[in-house]
């Protein structure tokens, strides 16, 4: 493993995750995924003759309907759907996202459908993907390598998808999305993940990275900003268009205020004297919730 950084420009994630886990009781610190190797595809034709699907790891809002009482939720699945229309909103609040900070009740923020339809009517790139890929967040690093990324393979070819656009929200959405995109990119497919968590990006390896320095939950522009996503997305097809080695990262020419102490950067997952006997209780429920979740999975296993 690469030595840590401890001085940074950017917010580290992995240092913040660590701190804030420890504070609720998890005493092994999670290994975030780091490679050497980065898979590595030029474009091979024009952006007006290439099909461009995105990735998102937002889930479908029908997942989260109410259950029966005493039922688990199923585990979430890789997922694909229409793009057209766009979906007025997607299921974002089971996510560690900044929500002290911003909110996600524009779309565009985190799945630009509308920018780049936009782009397909101008004709600066082929067309959209007639559908959008949801993958799914987990810790298990095995689990999106091996099972959920060779389905979003799968179905981006059967969309004759060209370009994907990976776009996460969370910490661990980042590592997610990582991994996804070195698939993708290993089996033709040329990537760019548009993020805010620098360090669990480059940290994975991914040939492409388009750092958008905002906090968690915005990557793809401010809420209701229209030109600023316009320009972000441009920023992306520019890094695609240009980028001729891989482990390439680009920083979006945005700030997310012109205050250079942004409160944002300290304030999320931010531990302290005040919070910490509330982080050990909240990580005392969690996981007394996940043993009986686990019990209930094995007693339909073994029922």
């Amino acid at each position: 493993m690469p030595e840590r950084r401890t001085h940074r420009s950017f917010v580290s994630y992995i240092d913040k995750s660590r701190e804030y886990y420890a504070a609720q009781g998890y005493t092994q610190p999670y290994q975030w995924v780091y490679h050497k190797e980065v898979p590595f595809n030029m474009l091979s034709k024009p952006l007006s003759d290439c099909t461009v699907g995105v990735v998102t790891t937002a889930t479908l809002p029908a997942h989260w309907q109410s259950l029966p009482e005493g039922e688990s939720r199923p585990q979430k699945r890789p997922y694909a759907e229409s793009s057209y229309p766009v979906p007025e909103a997607l299921y974002t609040k089971d996510m560690e996202w900044d929500k002290d900070t911003t909110h996600t009740d524009d779309l565009d923020t985190y799945l630009p459908l509308n920018r780049l339809q936009e782009l397909q009517q101008s004709g600066q790139i082929g067309k959209v993907s007639p559908r959008y890929y949801g993958a799914p967040t987990t810790y298990s690093q095995r689990q999106t390598r091996e099972s959920d990324a060779p389905v979003i393979f799968s179905c981006c070819e059967e969309d004759g998808v060209d370009i994907a656009l990976l776009v996460p929200l969370c910490p661990v959405c980042h590592q997610t999305v990582s991994l996804v995109a070195r698939h993708l990119e290993s089996e033709g497919i040329c990537t760019v993940v548009i993020g805010s968590a620098r360090d669990i990006v480059e940290e994975c390896g991914v040939p492409r990275f388009l750092f958008v320095d905002f906090p968690l939950g915005n990557p793809c522009g401010k809420p209701w900003d229209v030109p600023m996503q316009q320009a972000l997305i441009g920023e992306a097809f520019d890094l695609l268009e240009k980028s001729w080695q891989t482990r390439t990262t680009v920083q979006a020419p945005f700030a997310w205020t012109a205050d250079e102490n942004d409160l944002w950067r300290n304030r999320y997952m931010h531990v302290d004297d005040s919070n910490r006997e509330a982080l050990a209780e909240s990580g005392r429920k969690r996981r007394e919730q996940q043993r009986q979740t686990k019990q209930q999975m094995n007693e339909k296993s073994y029922g």
